[in-house]
């Protein structure tokens, strides 16, 4: 059978797995050009219209890699305008990211920052999943790397064709979704070479200074040769039995979940809104000790949203430190988690609660503007927000009222500019709507009673140096729609949301 036909059977049995055929759904297809994505893209295409379902293609530029990430978004680009599929763009640094957030690894860093920017577009088209081309060359890899960090059994787990999303932690949607887990890197390769399609080689995979790298180029090779040629489906059949013994103990533990909780605070791992978590010790010290390591990771989820710094070692820890033989105390955990131990609880708590502030922080990223009327969206990410930049024309918004403190339109003035969000420094002056003069910014903030400890957080958007809109409160006179606007009359849209909205 050609290679073709092969990879969509596998395709399609994966989207009825995951219950997304015949849904009419939108998916999103996360395409970084690349062989995997390449042939990810072209297989549900040729899929949807008997699957009952559309496509919306996601490509995130990492800006670290100059001229040829911009080639890679230009060329998938070109893919999606070929295939007549909406297009989201964002061009990020992760060196940047990996730095404003006090990440320590690059790897993880750029891992985030893309799946932020996955959920950003998932939301703005309202998708149930977002589809990523991951092989079962990129399970092997996974569980190797988990093995050499002496990982659990959510470590050997690897990856699952379909699982809750996995950064930002909590969120009900999207799913992700692995369609290709079964199929290998050759045989995307040749899958479109089969079509006749090309596809880009990222020159970021062959730098050896990457783990995963070294692991796909050096180890997995050599243990292949000298061991076992057959060593990426020995790993693959460890992440699936894993996941079978998880799935089941996961499920013993959901059985003894209401008596070992106290009522109204036993949270809930998927949502990571409980504020505290507190488990009984009675029936916490009759449980299996696997067990025992599923409940104490259940309620750091339920306070933390979710366990990417949890290691193996501070698991350990936990279990040692809620032994019976121990009556009191508190263990600090990663992410600013606090584990107490009473006569009857063990209980988890945050450290420090942050001010109630609607706004991000800051770190004055510069935003780029769509460049002509497109159908797509650009996302730019500061901290848990997404900025969305839609240029539209004005007889696709027949209402250019603002319909909310984080949403604004704009005209041509700001359209032409070269665009900015930074935060108020001295001496900034604003136009607000309405008015014919400008005033100081600081006297806008005391107008609108805008609280002191909230004024160095609150985005400013300026175009050509000039503040366009106070995010939350209002637009500059001279920005907005003009009045005398015609149905072709541009017009920008800017949304500011929490990725978890």
């Amino acid at each position: 059978m050609p290679v073709v036909a092969q990879v969509e059977r596998k395709v399609a049995a994966a989207l009825r797995r995951a219950g997304l055929a015949g849904t009419g759904a939108t998916l999103v297809v996360g395409v970084s050009g690349g062989a995997d994505s390449s042939a990810l893209l072209y297989s549900l295409y040729h899929l949807r219209e008997n699957l009952g379902f559309s496509l919306h293609v996601a490509h995130l530029n990492h800006d670290f890699r100059g001229e040829e990430a911009d080639e890679d978004a230009r060329f998938v680009e070109t893919m999606a305008q070929e295939l007549g599929l909406p297009f989201s763009m964002a061009k990020q640094d992760p060196i940047a990211y990996q730095r404003e957030h006090r990440i320590s690894s690059f790897e993880q860093g750029a891992r985030e920052m893309r799946y932020r920017f996955l959920a950003g577009v998932a939301h703005g088209v309202d998708a149930p999943a977002v589809a990523v081309g991951h092989t079962t060359d990129d399970l092997a890899e996974t569980v190797l790397l988990h093995i050499m960090r002496g990982a659990g059994l959510h470590g050997l787990r690897g990856m699952s064709e379909t699982a809750p999303w996995p950064w930002p932690a909590g969120l009900d949607t999207p799913i992700i979704f692995r369609p290709l887990l079964e199929t290998s890197k050759a045989e995307t390769v040749e899958y479109c070479n089969e079509l006749g399609r090309s596809y880009r080689q990222d020159s970021g995979n062959l730098l050896f200074k990457f783990t995963r790298n070294r692991v796909r180029q050096q180890l997995l090779p050599l243990m292949a040769e000298e061991y076992n040629p057959r060593v990426q489906d020995a790993l693959a059949r460890l992440a699936n039995s894993a996941s079978l013994d998880l799935d089941y103990m996961e499920s013993e533990l959901e059985r003894a979940w209401k008596e070992l909780t106290v009522p109204g605070k036993g949270g809930d791992e998927t949502s990571g809104q409980a504020p505290a978590a507190t488990l009984l010790r009675r029936p916490f010290d009759g449980l299996h000790p696997a067990l025992k390591r599923l409940a104490l990771r259940r309620a750091y989820v339920a306070v933390k949203g979710d366990a990417r710094r949890l290691g193996e070692t501070h698991l350990r820890a936990m279990i040692d430190f809620a032994s019976p033989h121990r009556s009191a105390g508190s263990l600090d955990l990663p992410e600013g988690i606090s584990l107490r131990l009473s006569t009857d609880e063990i209980s988890f708590s945050r450290t420090a609660t942050p001010a109630d502030c609607p706004f991000p922080e800051l770190p004055g990223s510069q935003l780029q503007l769509p460049i002509g009327i497109k159908t797509y969206n650009v996302v730019h990410f500061i901290g848990e927000w997404q900025v969305i930049f839609e240029a539209l024309k004005s007889s696709e918004i027949p209402d250019l009222r603002q319909p909310d403190e984080f949403t604004a339109y704009f005209g041509h003035a700001v359209l032409k500019s070269s665009l900015a969000i930074r935060k108020r420094k001295e001496g900034d002056r604003f136009q607000p709507l309405g008015m014919a003069q400008t005033k100081r910014l600081h006297n806008f903030f005391i107008d609108e009673k805008v609280p002191q400890e909230w004024r160095d957080r609150v985005p400013l958007l300026v175009a050509d140096q000039e503040i366009a809109w106070v995010v939350g409160y209002r637009i500059a006179e001279w920005a907005k729609v003009p009045e005398d606007r015609t149905p072709d009359t541009p017009v920008l849209r800017v949304r500011f949301t929490r990725i978890s909205e």
